[in-house]
């Protein structure tokens, strides 16, 4: 059984409740701001999903649906969910498209160190490897069936 993914939600749409899915409950980021509301991550423009690794093969991300026109943080696990076993040591891949059915790796971006409960951050350098039409996020990881402890994943848009 391979791994799947949630759609993409946009400027934290989803954030401060928590998702039902036929896999699990997972909490959400905790958003913190200043007295005010003004600042905190809910100040700045993200994406975000949830992923359900299963198996040792590459689980994919929906393609992204929000242009790409400068680098990017990607930061998986971001709730810091509790995994039920390690996938090991996970390389983060993005993969682009002219049609939406034929990828390519564009780059693999690093290595998540996952163990059982570890947030990992990476950066897509847009100048050095580019954009295609159509674009995902790709996790490989070891065989380790997560299917009830979905991660989420966050992209940071650097000039948004």
């Amino acid at each position: 059984m391979a791994g799947t993914s949630s759609t993409w939600t946009t400027l934290g749409s989803n954030t401060n409740s928590s998702i039902n899915t036929d896999s699990a409950d997972e909490a959400n980021v905790n958003v913190v701001q200043s007295a005010t509301g003004a600042s905190g991550i809910n100040a700045q423009v993200r994406h975000e999903c949830h992923m359900w690794l299963i198996d040792g093969a590459l689980t994919y991300t929906k393609s992204f649906d929000w242009s790409i026109n400068t680098d990017f943080t990607v930061v998986v696990n971001s709730a810091l969910q509790t995994l039920a076993g390690d996938p090991g040591n996970v390389t983060c891949h993005i993969e682009g498209s002219v049609d939406g059915t034929n990828y390519v790796n564009m780059r693999d971006i690093g290595t998540w160190d996952a163990g059982t409960e570890t947030v990992g951050q990476l950066t897509y350098d847009f100048d050095a490897y580019g954009r295609m039409p159509y674009m995902r996020l790709g996790l490989d990881g070891d065989a380790v069936d997560n299917s009830a402890t979905p991660i989420k994943i966050n992209i940071f848009m650097h000039n948004s």
